[in-house]
């Protein structure tokens, strides 16, 4: 049996490779689809075209993880990246590069629900907190150098350069997984999703609550954080070309810097005196801090706004511990392909609509030029303390361990078989 700690070290070490990846695409695409003569709507799309299909496919990957082992499920996931980024480099329109993120997007769905599932399988609950608050902190170090090095090849390569990167590390990533993850047992004599077993998820209105908690969080991040930002650099600060790329990686670099700074301190205090105090003041913090970002005119002036929601953001530690907490462990595939399906919603939701919204609401100014006004900015920040406050009705199983137990560490689902 492969010790925790291995099997920690490896699936959070693959993670911080395919962020790097991820965050290395995040800063260029954008600028990617405006290259093709995207609008400001049709970029929003581009980024949410990658969630769509997670959406999509987060469920049924979950049930291939628990038919064909999750180590499986990983690499097939990974080999369909490295694919996909390898086609992007080549892409010719805007709709080719459309096309190119959405099949991306399985491959995504087919790792991260399977990590996810395998991490949360082979900890211990007790320690559950602080085992993903490792993996977290592994994914926001790879969000951390990723920006800055997407930053440097574009500026060096040019736009496409940061995709024939991300198909590298990839492949790095599979290699890792095949060699270095011990396979599992399966459990089911099926792929087919279990729809008793989502039922039953769906039926816990803690669970439900908790993941569409969850999805307020992936909104302001792909919405605000990887659409807006970049957005916002170009109409109203001057900026385009590989310059407004780097100057994206910078402020996506200094909001995960300091998202690194609070997410383990909060997952240990989350593991002591329960889920809901943190998580819900990140929620609610960062939707105070996020219209603040509208007045920034400059790269010096953001960085410290940026640095500060960051912080917000951190604070709500591994919100997947709170899911697997009201998950029972014979349904932990179904249950992360579920949570990663409604978080993904955010993900999708996030982008289109807030640069939909950013489109709408453009202004000219007195040279003609158009602006970005401060709509988007409040509705990111409506969404995310509406998703905070309504993590106060759901029921929080280490918090009523402590009070029945005196000591922390979560209990079991009370649906638990």
């Amino acid at each position: 049996m492969q010790s925790v700690r291995r099997t920690v070290a490896v699936l959070s070490g693959t993670v911080f490779l395919v962020m790097i990846g991820i965050s290395i695409i995040v800063p260029a695409l954008p600028e990617y689809g405006r290259h093709f003569g995207a609008s400001a709507f049709l970029v929003g799309v581009l980024v949410g075209a990658l969630p769509a299909a997670r959406v999509i496919i987060d469920l049924p990957s979950g049930a291939l993880g628990d038919r064909y082992g999750n180590r499986r499920i990983m690499v097939t996931g990974l080999g369909v990246i490295a694919l996909t980024s390898a086609v992007a480099v080549h892409a010719f329109d805007y709709y080719v590069l459309l096309a190119v993120r959405f099949a991306e997007g399985i491959g995504s769905a087919f790792y991260v629900t399977s990590s996810l599932a395998a991490l949360a399988r082979r900890v211990p609950p007790e320690r559950r907190g602080r085992y993903m608050g490792i993996y977290v902190n592994a994914l926001l170090v790879g969000q951390l150098v990723g920006p800055v090095i997407g930053g440097a090849v574009t500026l060096a390569w040019g736009l496409r350069a940061p995709f024939a990167t991300y198909a590298l590390l990839a492949c790095v990533g599979m290699l890792i997984i095949t060699f270095g993850l011990e396979a599992e047992p399966t459990e089911r004599r099926d792929a087919r999703v279990d729809l008793p077993a989502v039922r039953r998820l769906v039926s816990d209105r803690s669970y439900v609550i908790v993941t569409v908690g969850t999805m307020g969080a992936f909104f302001v991040r792909a919405g605000l954080v990887t659409t807006v930002i970049p957005l916002f650099i170009v109409f109203n600060w001057g900026v385009s070309g590989a310059e407004a790329v780097a100057y994206t990686g910078v402020l996506i670099t200094t909001n995960a810097l300091a998202q690194l700074l609070t997410l383990y301190p909060s997952g240990v205090l989350a593991d002591r005196v329960g889920r809901k105090i943190p998580f819900v003041a990140s929620l609610v913090g960062a939707g105070l801090v996020a219209p603040v970002l509208f007045f920034a005119r400059d790269l010096s002036s953001a960085i410290p706004v940026m640095f500060v929601f960051g912080l917000c953001l951190g604070l709500h530690g591994p919100l997947v511990a709170w899911t697997t907490d009201l998950t029972p462990k014979e349904v932990m595939g179904t249950s992360m392909g579920l949570y990663r399906m409604i978080g993904d919603m955010g993900f999708l939701f996030g982008p289109v609509l807030l640069a939909g919204v950013l489109d709408l609401t453009l202004v000219a100014d007195a040279t003609g030029a158009f602006r970005v006004t401060w709509a988007p900015f409040l509705v990111a920040a409506a969404w995310i303390i509406g998703s905070g406050l309504l993590l106060l009705f759901a029921r929080d199983p280490v918090r009523e361990a402590r009070s029945r137990r005196g000591a922390p560490g979560p209990a079991r689902p009370r649906n638990a078989a």
